[in-house]
């Protein structure tokens, strides 16, 4: 395939990719994973005026819980930082967030061409783009407001350079490789995967020569994580860290494994033709002559341990992201076996039958409710900056779009006096959020305690005389 006709066809991949994740660009963080992506935004409007002021700054911070905005335990927020200037530069709008996502999203699907075409082919390298380019899972995260396409993006090119890198037999650079897996994985700790996999890339069989590479690059990719994390997690109040908390509770001390509901998502979120395309891949890879074969047997084995160990334990979509290249690069190395032109059209077909309903099936991902619109437009139309606001519900966003902080309800039965709940708390308004779980006897009760001021806003100041 020549220099040109490559060109010509991956701009023509990122193209497809461009269009189909252009769906919903105008929705504000209110689709599906609602709760992660104000929260994404949220650490973005704090850092708002402290854009230079390093290295506090990058100190995640939430609306919630408290009366003041929460230092907590998460990823290093890159997305956060990056909205925050783009917002100081052009003003504040979610656009700003999904668009920057979708230009990180195409740079996967580039870094992925490029990886396959380096491992196999030039026509592995193109179908491996079209395959992750149409994935559901894919097609949905590669335009929200979080940092997997951040991560993804970062994750993929730091392969494709260490594989350059060794291609090329260059001795010096590996600072750069380096720093670039450092980022990944501080983008998001689950990139963590790749690492091992990059070491073989790059450095086996090891040497003499090798190994004072393989150490330095070490160092680089794995300390900056390590001080990060390790700051963040002291730095924040126990109730707040979310990532080892994660890690202690949902992973290291839960046993339940939901295989069923895992199934489930990993079939939807890849369609079955996918997961087909990449166990025959894996099978191929036995009879692949490359130094590269260890590392994508290497890279199987880590990512069928990460779905039995986390995502079995938590079977939320998202935690599939990391999987998604590698699932690309194996199908299209099984699709890449149908030798000449002919099978190269077969593919592509085939490629376009298997994913012929994923963009519908995603449908129900972009619904949201207007409601928390208007209500957090008129808290912050009606009530002072400095309001604290407790929310009936867990979903935290409309702290983000009323701006405002404050409390949330967790874990309340209906039996419980809404009136000594409410006392716990110093909030100014309680909120009736949408579509909230609470039962009518619940609210009967708010009612006759609090006048309602507002679209489900109820004064907690000025309660009503027994």
């Amino acid at each position: 395939m020549g220099r040109g006709i490559r060109r010509v066809l991956l701009f023509l991949v990122l193209l497809v990719a461009l269009g189909v994740r252009l769906r919903g660009i105008t929705n504000p963080l209110l689709d599906n994973q609602a709760w992660r992506q104000a929260d994404t935004a949220s650490m973005a409007s704090h850092m708002l005026g402290h854009l230079t002021d390093i290295p506090n700054v990058f100190l995640p911070q939430l609306n919630y819980d408290g009366i003041t905005p929460q230092r907590v335990e998460l990823e290093f927020p890159f997305l956060p930082y990056l909205l925050a200037w783009t917002w100081t530069l052009f003003g504040w709008s979610d656009i700003w967030g999904r668009l920057w996502s979708i230009f990180l999203s195409l740079i996967t699907v580039g870094g992925i061409f490029e990886l396959g075409r380096k491992l196999f082919t030039d026509r592995a390298g193109l179908l491996a783009a079209v395959i992750y380019a149409l994935m559901p899972l894919s097609i949905y995260y590669g335009r929200v407001v979080m940092p997997e396409p951040m991560a993804q993006a970062w994750s993929i090119w730091a392969l494709v350079m260490i594989w350059n890198r060794r291609s090329s037999q260059e001795e010096r650079g590996s600072w750069k490789v380096g720093l670039l897996m450092a980022g990944a994985i501080l983008a998001k700790l689950p990139q963590l995967m790749l690492f091992p996999v990059a070491l073989l890339f790059g450095f086996f069989p090891l040497n003499n020569k090798r190994l004072s590479q393989l150490v330095r690059y070490s160092m680089i990719a794995l300390i900056p994580p390590m001080v990060y994390y390790l700051w963040v997690h002291f730095n924040v109040a126990t109730s707040s860290q979310f990532v080892s908390g994660i890690l202690t509770g949902q992973v290291a001390d839960t046993s339940k494994l939901d295989w069923k509901l895992l199934s489930k998502t990993m079939r939807r979120g890849f369609t079955d033709g996918i997961l087909l395309l990449s166990g025959v891949g894996t099978g191929r890879l036995f009879f692949f002559r490359s130094p590269a074969r260890l590392a994508l047997l290497t890279w199987v084995g880590i990512a069928v341990c990460y779905i039995g160990v986390v995502c079995a334990r938590i079977p939320l979509d998202y935690y599939l992201v990391p999987i998604l290249p590698l699932a690309a690069l194996l199908g299209a190395y099984a699709l890449d076996g149908i030798p000449c032109l002919p099978g190269t059209v077969l593919a592509v077909v085939l490629l376009v039958f298997i994913n012929r309903g994923s963009y519908i099936s995603l449908t129900p991902k972009y619904q949201w409710n207007p409601e928390y619109l208007s209500q957090a437009k008129w808290i912050k139309d009606h009530t002072s900056t400095s309001s604290i606001l407790v929310l009936s519900d867990p979903p935290p966003m409309t702290f983000y779009y009323a701006h405002r902080v404050g409390f949330r309800l967790i874990k309340v039965g209906d039996e419980e006096n809404p009136i000594e709940i409410l006392q716990r708390f110093p909030g100014d308004y309680f909120v009736q959020l949408p579509q909230s779980a609470h039962q009518e006897p619940f609210w009967k009760n708010v009612r006759a305690r609090y006048p309602e001021i507002g679209p489900g806003i109820f004064d907690l100041k000025k309660p009503k005389p027994h």
